[in-house]
């Protein structure tokens, strides 16, 4: 039991030891970032100068990866811990909505696929895609915070009780948030719920949860 709880603690400790040491490096690379804002000047992906919203058909590419915390709740009978990779691709589908008030932003729709596996309570496989709407708040400054969702098919050998089949339906909902040090790179933080279950095609279908958190970078284009 210690050695499960170690284990559990010691994944969320180092993603964080691993954004600090990510961040110093970007500063270190890019020391006109503290300087990046609204001034910066319109380009092909901003209205006007970056934070200032995304014009409508930019898109972008990128990952996101960390450990992910299960919980036992929605019937899941196990906490189900995971580390995964994300890659996603992004097509912002709408101008500057709502300008002028707290929640102004961009519609997208999202497609992204994963792969990796559970570590705890027994080694097992996880993969797959899903697509979905993601809203990206603008706030006038480097920092793009967003939520969104997605749903998906994916494949996994994780059982413990919880799941029986090898196809499963995956649900994800989360919010993060960019922070542009390049006009059109930016760093990318994630907290993403993830949901496998199998629609009750068989059973048992308690489902697996897992809170996943995730740092990665995101391209514009």
């Amino acid at each position: 039991m210690k050695n499960s709880t170690d284990r559990r603690i010691f994944l969320p400790a180092l993603l964080f030891a691993f954004f600090v040491a990510f961040s110093s490096s970007v500063w270190a690379e890019t020391p006109q970032a503290a300087e990046v804002g609204p001034q910066a000047g319109s380009s092909a992906i901003w209205e006007n100068g970056i934070g200032s919203g995304f014009r409508k058909g930019t898109r972008d590419l990128g990952f996101t990866l960390g450990p992910g915390l299960g919980l036992k709740i929605f019937g899941s009978d196990k906490s189900h811990d995971l580390a995964l990779a994300f890659g996603h691709y992004g097509w912002i589908l709408s101008d500057l909505l709502a300008e002028g008030n707290w929640y102004q932003g961009n519609f997208e729709v999202r497609s992204n696929l994963f792969a990796g596996g559970q570590f705890d309570p027994h080694g097992r496989y996880v993969v797959g895609g899903s697509v979905g709407p993601r809203y990206n708040f603008i706030t006038n400054s480097p920092w793009v915070p967003y939520m969104g969702g997605a749903v998906g098919l994916s494949a996994t050998d994780i059982r413990e009780g919880d799941l029986s089949t090898t196809f499963e339906f995956n649900i994800q909902i989360g919010f993060g948030t960019h922070y542009f040090f390049r006009d059109d790179v930016s760093m990318t933080m994630e907290v993403r719920g993830l949901h496998l279950s199998n629609a009750h095609i068989e059973h048992p279908n308690h489902g697996a949860n897992t809170v996943m958190f995730l740092i990665g970078t995101s391209w514009f284009f």
